[in-house]
């Protein structure tokens, strides 16, 4: 019932917004500057043309503004604010002063009902409900190119709501006195036993609030619907710094409703004022501003977020271990996090602000520097990111140079959180010094990188890595016992190893890549040589970072990098680098290929994710060079990546291990412009170990549930599939002359394999068409559509196109004993059903998967490689045409067969009784089947496809047979045309039965849900009918009871002219080859008007 008063809600506002849009409303003559009052019963001005009079217009008005602030229904809200807008927008720009002063009045009607008094957290309904949308509704209305009023005033007034509440807070003293310092203190279990009844109390009464809170909350939510709203972005601009102020200073806030809305208001005037953030891919954020521009563009700001960033880290210590103790004690300031985060969204400038100017963004790198002591792992990472935003380009040299020289040396030590060491030359605890690196990586990562001075960034590292080989004890587990920053300083040589492949001939790699390949192979030896008696976390994320930057190391193959630049190409290392003096056989193969065995294989599941994660990178990087080649001739590294299929039952790690089989097996490399002779991953296995990878895959398949896991699955099939398909085709060509009996059981082409390859493809073929239903979730059919290309079944049908008996009639049973004249029919179903699967996926809903099937199908259209050239990049035709190339493929290949001739019957019989099962359905299921929301499928364009193809079948060739067999096959095609002629008229008179007499516009004929079923059928009909005639039956005419019962069948639905004319089409066929005069009965049921040129594959031209 609520949702049926919503949606006569939401029409009823619908409908008034359209009337206000058209009708002509009243007009006053008097003119605005003579400022004379009209009363309201003074009719003498208004124009005879109005419909609606002002008590009538403010009627509509009330109404739209109490459905915005009772309803919660947000379809009903969304639709009413759009008529509430129409309506105030002709109110603000008619000339007549009432209708002008109305708006102002309504909106001040709103503004008391969202202060009003007495609200509960019930009035808070799914962010304040249509409150927001009344006032956008106002803000929307305004008439551009005029000067706004109700926005600014409104506006100024939320604002002040938001901030009564502050003002509120601050005179009433809610906080204790340390919450003015920036925390707030820990209670004991003596306080907590005091309040606790005040607790229970307030349970109670949860749903009453202080005074103002509920306002508050509506303020905050109006505020973030406004600043998000980009058509008011120009008009909103000059309130988004005063509004960022206040929603910051209501983190602080005792009470969470009002705390949430300011979270929300505070994120859509950050996306407003910075940008959208893309996580992914930080380079790509939309209007990123500099830390100078930001704050010379709202001056207000950098006072406010130093004083905030300066109360907040008063209250931090330095970390050490006698301060720990009381740091842990206190909360963290409400307004550290918002600020860092906010500073965190800025780019850093290409140049340096001018010196005492009091919005530089560099006086805030001493209290985001002093936020790295904090024990708040957190605000370490968002100290660390707030600080690229404040470093100008000019002075990254000095900052970084400066956090580096502060790191401890070799022979100093760092004061442990449980055990306090000797005194030290920097005063550092093991939170200081994680903050330190946790900034020297940002800075590296972020604006290091982004130099556009090359020789400028490589002298960076050149000092860099002087002072960080210094104090590689950091990095080293055995002399800094701390997994975290470890693990931290080997991302920070990783980024300096990815910042120098980008500099041209840069003398640094070689010194950063002995560095991180020595720690990164001793931090993975870590678990191995003393692993701990208990699970320690951060170990496992240390050999995770480790491993990680081990392979980097090899190749760089980090999706952030631009471009991937292989440290150890095929010809060597560079020139002058250290790494000359280790051979590059040793590396590769020895040390190389065997810590990649055994991190795969590892008991550790991050340092397995990490390298899988690299390895499949690393096997779809463009280049060749020895490391690769060795990876595909290494037939131990092929041993475990298979037996890992059975041994590691994370699933997260078994997709990763399906897609780098999938890739190795799919890839094509290549060396001097020619394939490479190396074997590829399945190039070299014989038909046993292809049949039981299938078994393996096929068990896995059976028992997985993760989604992504299973599609993996489906692909690897299709690799499978390859090798088997390829086995069957070349048994099946080669078994054309050899009797039945005379199998060698050494031959692969023994009855017994073939039915198990057979059975395979058969298994293949029925779990592709399962996948490519409309139903199917959309990565699963692009599944299907991989695996399909990948398995080159569509491929085979050239080659095993001309074994195909044309003698063999066509048979549903496929259970019959194994006959060798049996498979190949049997076979070139499969793969005609395969290719149908096809066809229907390149009418997929999903854009990008039809246009890259029908790119891999253009490949399948040619016989020779070599004539394939769209690949080199030729413009792809349109997916309609390769549908159509598709079939005319397969009838130059089938066409001489009955097989065929059933597959396309069963076709356009399929897509037939596929509409009236839709057609009889429920209605309100029909409303939510996905088949139908699908705009490109076309079974109309599928079955006079068909038809076509039916018809320019070679009828005289089908009885070219032995004797025995012709009668079969004339009876073959007579059963399948009274087929067609039964569903016919079956489903006319049911369709008539069931409508119930009902009279149509245009008569029943023109009805969407009748029309496919009849035109497919009779299509069929006519095209079956044509393709007999051409053989020339003597008993043709025994076929005019169907065409008699057809026409009295159909006989309501001729009013539709593609109807009468095929049917006409029909009966002048029969007519032509059985005599003149023979359908004489059917011409009085044939519109007179019939076209005289009507072509019935109407969409085909």
């Amino acid at each position: 019932k609520d949702h049926i008063f919503s949606s006569t809600l939401f029409q009823v506002s619908l409908l008034l917004g359209t009337i206000i849009r058209k009708v002509p409303l009243p007009t006053s003559d008097v003119s605005e500057s003579g400022f004379q009052a009209v009363h309201e019963t003074d009719l003498s001005n208004m124009t005879s043309g109005a419909m609606l009079d002002l008590k009538q217009l403010e009627v509509i008005g009330n109404h739209f503004l109490e459905v915005l602030l009772k309803m919660k229904h947000n379809g009903a809200i969304d639709k009413t604010r759009a008529g509430f807008t129409a309506l105030c927008n002709r109110l603000l720009c008619s000339n007549d002063s009432r209708l002008c002063k109305l708006t102002e009045s309504w909106m001040e009607q709103l503004m008391e009902r969202t202060v009003a008094k007495g609200q509960t957290v019930d009035d808070l309904l799914r962010r304040s409900a249509g409150i927001p949308a009344a006032f956008i509704a106002f803000f929307l209305s305004e008439p551009q190119g005029t000067p706004k009023r109700l926005l600014p005033r409104a506006l100024r007034w939320l604002i002040d709501v938001a901030n009564k509440s502050l003002t509120d807070h601050t005179e009433t003293n809610s906080f204790s006195a340390d919450a003015c310092n920036g925390f707030v203190e820990a209670k004991s279990p003596a306080n907590f036993s005091e309040v606790a009844p005040d607790i229970y109390d307030a349970e109670r009464i949860s749903k009453i609030r202080d005074e103002g809170v509920v306002p508050t909350v509506h303020a905050f939510n109006v505020l973030k619907v406004a600043f998000n709203d980009t058509n008011l972005a120009t008009d909103t601009s000059g309130f988004s710094a005063e509004a960022l102020i206040i929603s910051i200073r209501c983190f602080s806030s005792p009470h969470w409703e009002i705390r949430n809305s300011a979270c929300l208001a505070y994120t859509a005037l950050v996306r407003r004022m910075i940008g959208f953030l893309n996580v992914h891919k930080r380079a790509s954020v939309r209007r990123a501003i500099t830390g100078l521009e930001f704050f010379h563009r709202y001056p207000p700001l950098h006072s406010f977020l130093f004083n905030e960033l300066k109360i907040a880290t008063e209250s931090l210590l330095d970390g050490s271990s006698e301060h720990l103790r009381s740091s842990m004690a206190k909360v963290v300031h409400p307004s550290l996090c918002p600020v860092l985060i906010l500073l965190s969204r800025l780019k850093p400038s290409p140049i340096a602000s001018e010196a005492g100017d009091p919005q530089d963004p560099f006086l805030f790198m001493p209290l985001i520097r002093k936020c790295s002591v904090q024990s708040n792992l957190r605000i370490r990472v968002f100290a660390s990111r707030a600080l690229t935003g404040l470093v100008s380009n000019e002075k990254l040299p000095l900052v970084l140079l400066n956090i580096a020289s502060e790191l401890p040396g070799a022979g100093e030590h760092v004061e442990n959180s449980d055990v306090s060491l000797s005194s030290i030359r920097v005063n550092s605890s093991f939170n200081s010094l994680h903050g330190m690196l946790l900034q020297l990586n940002s800075l590296i990562d972020t604006n290091c990188r982004d130099l556009p001075d090359v020789s400028k960034k490589d002298n960076i590292l050149a000092e860099l890595i002087h002072i960080l080989a210094s104090r590689s004890c950091i990095g080293s587990p055995e002399q800094c016992p701390c997994p975290i920053i470890n693990s931290c300083f080997l991302k920070v040589l990783d980024s300096m190893l990815s910042v120098a492949r980008t500099c041209q001939m840069s003398k640094n790699i070689d010194v950063i890549w002995n560095l991180l390949w020595r720690l990164s192979s001793e931090c993975l030896d870590l678990g191995v040589v003393c692993a701990p008696t208990y699970f320690d976390p951060t170990i496992s994320e240390l050999r995770k970072q480790a491993a990680s930057s081990y392979f980097n190391c090899v190749y760089q193959t980090s999706k952030e990098v631009a471009e991937e630049y292989p440290l150890i190409p095929s010809g060597g290392p560079p020139s002058g680098s250290n790494l000359s003096k280790i051979s590059v056989n040793e590396i590769s193969f020895s040390r190389f290929q065997g810590r990649l065995i055994r991190s795969i294989s590892d008991t550790s599941y991050e340092v397995r994710i990490a390298t899988l994660k690299w390895f499949l990178l690393f096997l779809k990087s463009p280049e060749y060079n020895e490391i690769k080649r060795s990876c595909f001739t290494s037939v131990d590294l092929q041993t475990s990546v298979m037996n890992l299929l059975t041994l590691d039952n994370n699933h997260k790690c078994l997709n990763y291990i399906l897609k780098i089989i999938y890739s190795w097996s799919q890839q094509e490399y290549h060396n001097n412009g020619e394939e490479c002779a190396d074997p590829k991953f399945f190039g070299d296995m014989g038909s046993e170990s292809v049949l039981q990878f299938w078994d393996k895959v096929v068990s896995l398949y059976k028992v997985t549930r993760h989604s992504k896991t299973r599609e993996m699955l489906l692909c690897c099939m299709g690799i499978c599939i390859k090798q088997v398909a390829s086995s069957l085709s070349i048994s099946v060509v080669d078994l054309q002359n050899v009797k039945a009996g005379q199998f060698n059981p050494h031959d692969p082409s023994d009855p017994s394999k073939l039915s198990v390859f057979y059975e395979c493809i058969s298994y293949y073929v029925d779990l592709i068409e399962q996948h490519t239903d409309a139903s199917e979730p959309v990565n699963m059919r692009r599944a299907a559509a991989e695996s399909m290309i990948a398995s080159g079944l569509l491929d085979q049908a050239e080659v095993i196109g001309p074994s195909v008996y044309n003698s063999q009639i066509p048979d549903s049973n496929f259970c019959s004993p194994f006959k060798q004249e049996k498979v190949v029919n049997m076979y070139a179903h499969k793969i005609l059903d395969l290719w149908f699967s096809c066809i229907t996926l390149l009418e997929d809903e999903d854009e990008n998967l039809r246009r890259k099937l029908a790119l891999d199908v253009q490949n399948c259209l040619t016989s020779k490689r070599s004539e394939r050239s769209f690949v080199t990049g030729v413009v792809p035709i349109q997916v309609e045409q390769v549908i159509e190339r598709s079939f005319k493929h397969l009838s130059s290949i089938f066409g001489h067969c009955l097989d065929y001739l059933d597959f396309l019957c069963r076709r356009v019989l399929g897509s037939a009784n596929h509409a009236c099962f839709i057609s009889e359905g429920d209605l309100v299921k029909r409303v939510f089947d996905k088949e139908i929301d699908n705009h490109h499928e076309e079974k109309l364009l599928i079955c006079q496809i068909c038809c076509f193809h039916l018809e320019k079948l070679p009828a005289s060739r089908f009885l070219l047979v032995e004797p025995c067999n012709v009668h079969e096959v004339k009876d073959f095609l007579q059963n399948w045309r009274r087929r067609f002629a039964q569903k016919l008229v079956l489903f006319a008179k049911d369709y008539v039965v069931a409508q119930g007499g009902a009279d149509w516009i245009g008569g029943v004929g023109n009805h969407k849900d009748a029309f496919l079923p009849l035109y497919a059928n009779l299509l069929a009909f006519y095209a079956l009918s044509n393709c007999i005639f051409k053989g020339k039956p003597e008993d043709r005419k025994l076929m005019l009871p169907e065409v008699q019962e057809i026409g009295e069948a159909i006989q309501p639905f001729l009013s539709n002219p593609f109807l009468s004319n095929l049917f006409s089409l029909v009966v002048k066929l029969h007519d032509k080859m059985i005599g003149e005069g023979s359908c004489d009965f059917s011409q009085k049921i044939i519109d007179e008007s019939a076209w005289d040129s009507f072509d019935p594959y109407f969409l085909l031209r």
